[in-house]
């Protein structure tokens, strides 16, 4: 038996990554690393926490649902604590059903509000992308 070596070296598989769920329930808040890396945004995994409490590290983002009331919204509170602003969307999903969606616009050191209609189950984070720098 003869035996031909090549010199191409066999890649090894791309361990898989695990898509990160990001979803908010109101009066919740989501804390996660975010970074803009090659142009494209970078997350690490999230910790949870009640709305108005979680604060954010140095490099995160802090999105937090404001608890229902009496209107059909909530307010989805942004704070970025990044070098660079994301900008994302919030889905508003009624089981599988999208109901509202906004888009986000990260602004670094400023919180940032907006309503989402607030007859939706969850708001799942998702789109992130690089935002644009502030005009000076």
């Amino acid at each position: 038996m003869i035996v031909l070596a090549t010199g191409a070296a066999l890649a090894a598989p791309a361990p898989s990554v695990k898509p990160l769920k990001l979803d908010l329930k109101p009066g919740l808040a989501l804390a996660f690393p975010a970074s803009v890396v090659d142009g494209k945004v970078v997350l690490g995994p999230a910790r949870a926490g009640k709305f108005g409490e979680l604060q954010a590290n140095d490099g995160e983002i802090v999105v937090g649902l404001s608890p229902k009331d009496k209107t059909f919204y909530v307010n989805v509170v942004v704070t970025e604590k990044t070098a660079a602003p994301v900008d994302f969307l919030a889905t508003g999903y009624v089981g599988g059903t999208k109901i509202d969606e906004i888009f986000v616009h990260g602004k670094p050191g400023e919180a940032v509000s907006q309503r989402i209609g607030s007859t939706c189950w969850k708001v799942t984070l998702n789109g992130f992308e690089a935002g644009a720098a502030p005009a000076k």
